[in-house]
Parts: C-alpha cells; sequence; structure tokens
C-alpha cells in the first residue's frame, strides 16, 4: 500500500480546533505514516505531538509557518525540521507573537466601536496558549450573533477592507529563511498557489529557500504539476499538505485530503541530515 504524509497541519495552539494529540489521532485514523505540526509563529505543540505520535507510531517533524510580509502582502513560510529548543529561535517566535497580540487588541477595540462587545479574555480562553489569531476573533463575533460563519464573520468584519481590518506586522521574508535556517531547519514557501504568489516565484526564489509548498488542499492538478516542474528545475525540495484546521469553520477536516508521498518525507530527511 502506498504510504502518505501531511506536513501542514494546525492545532489549537494556533488556529486550529484540535489539539496536538486529536491531531495525532487524526493521522493515525487517516492512515498517514508522518505529520508535521506547523502552528502559526509557534512551536509549542510540538513536544506533545511527539509524544503522542510515539505511541501510536506516527512519525512526528517539526514545523512552524513563519508569517511575513513581502511587497506590502502576506507571505506564509513552512519551517520544517526546526529545533523547538533553540532559545533564539523561540525568542524571534515571541516577537512574532508579540506581534499578533497587538493586532488582536486593535482589532477588538474596533470591533466594539462597532457594537461588538468582543472581550480580549472570552477570545483568548479560545486558545491553548492565549496568543490569539483572527481566527479566534472570527469565532467569538459568531458566537455574540454578530455573523452566522466564521468565515461570514471575515466577509463582514476582519478581512482586509473590512472596518475591523488591521493590516499585520512580521518579519521579512529573508529574515524568516534566516531564523529558519538557524534552528537547523528548511524553509518552504507555503501554497504558492494562493494569492497568485506563484507569479513571483523568480523574484521570491532569489531569497534561499530549500522548497515549495507543492501539494495542498487549494492547489489544483495543474498548479501541482506546474510547481513541481520548478522544483525539478531549480533543483528545490518538494513539500506538501492539506492545512488542516480541523473543525474551526464548521467544515469536514481537511486532512488526508491530500496525498502527499512518503518520498517527500525522505528527500526531507536526507537533506536535515546533510
Amino acid at each position: 500500500m502506498p504510504e502518505y504524509v501531511d506536513f501542514h497541519l494546525h492545532t489549537n495552539h494556533s488556529d486550529g480546533s484540535d489539539s496536538p494529540t486529536r491531531v495525532v489521532e487524526r493521522a493515525q485514523e487517516a492512515k498517514l505514516k508522518a505529520i508535521a505540526i506547523t502552528d502559526h509563529d509557534t512551536v509549542s505543540g510540538i513536544a506533545e505531538a511527539i509524544e503522542v505520535g510515539e505511541q501510536l507510531g506516527i512519525q512526528i517533524l517539526s514545523g512552524v509557518e513563519v508569517s511575513s510580509i513581502w511587497n506590502g502582502r502576506e507571505l506564509h513560510i513552512l519551517g520544517l525540521g526546526v529545533d523547538i529548543d533553540s532559545v533564539e529561535f523561540l525568542s524571534h517566535m515571541q516577537e512574532q507573537t508579540d506581534h499578533r497580540n497587538s493586532r488582536a487588541e486593535k482589532i477588538i477595540k474596533k470591533l466594539n466601536g462597532l457594537g461588538v462587545p468582543a472581550e480580549r479574555e472570552k477570545i483568548a480562553a479560545r486558545t491553548a496558549d492565549g496568543v490569539i489569531g483572527r481566527m479566534h476573533i472570527a469565532q467569538e463575533i459568531v458566537a455574540l450573533g454578530h455573523a452566522s460563519t466564521v468565515q461570514g464573520a471575515f466577509d463582514k468584519f476582519i478581512k482586509k477592507g473590512k472596518r475591523a481590518f488591521i493590516p499585520k506586522k512580521a518579519a521579512s521574508p529573508k529574515t524568516a529563511v534566516e531564523w529558519i535556517h538557524a534552528a537547523g531547519g528548511l524553509a518552504f514557501i507555503a501554497h504558492p498557489g494562493l494569492g497568485n504568489v506563484h507569479a513571483s516565484l523568480d523574484k521570491l526564489l532569489t531569497i534561499p529557500f530549500d522548497g515549495i509548498e507543492v501539494y495542498h488542499s487549494r492547489h489544483s492538478a495543474g498548479m501541482s504539476d506546474a510547481l513541481s516542474q520548478i522544483v525539478e528545475d531549480k533543483g528545490l525540495l518538494a513539500t506538501g499538505g492539506s492545512d488542516c484546521h480541523g473543525d474551526v469553520k464548521g467544515e469536514a477536516p481537511l486532512m488526508g485530503k491530500v496525498q502527499v508521498p512518503y518520498r517527500i518525507m525522505e528527500a526531507i530527511s536526507d537533506r536535515l541530515s546533510a
């Protein structure tokens, strides 16, 4: 039987609905051989995932999805194989977290001014470690009856162009890649098929990325094929995953929807060992 991996998964340590334990359990149910937890700007859920993975026979690759800003737009960078005990790396992630919490407070203040009585403490209670993202704020907007769905809350209040939107502050891609490399990891451009990022790959790849996320739940087969060709032509690594957040949006979890072959794990492991 073919063996598959999923190297783009979120837990309730960022904007997912499930604990690291439940994510690993889902991986076992989906018959995955290896996964990577890639929470936004934090590695706080990985130790738990590794412990459960050892019990259930699921290989866990340490990971993170680092936020960056490039040419005025948000760009996500996957770091795989990072040292989760690196003091320097943890310090950089704390900087990112501080920016995230500051942004959340400004969004909440704007919502209050629009008649949405969101409270920081109640929103923080939705998270595993008190770090608030827009997903948590959207959930609270729904709970307060000011939107019927999480996506509706984004569309009505907090996505770009809406009245409670606050721009994100984050590192540059070059800096984020340097952080990941200093922590012993490999840096990948996340889901380049979204937001027309693929059109700028030539410029982005002047930064020393190690690879590209070729497979993603929102990449078409044609997009994955095109990205695979770029990876081959430029001698880069490929990665891929579902970008599953559990059922946080009221939808069925995406884990297992993207079939990423185990050879991806082998290639990444070989490069990390080298």
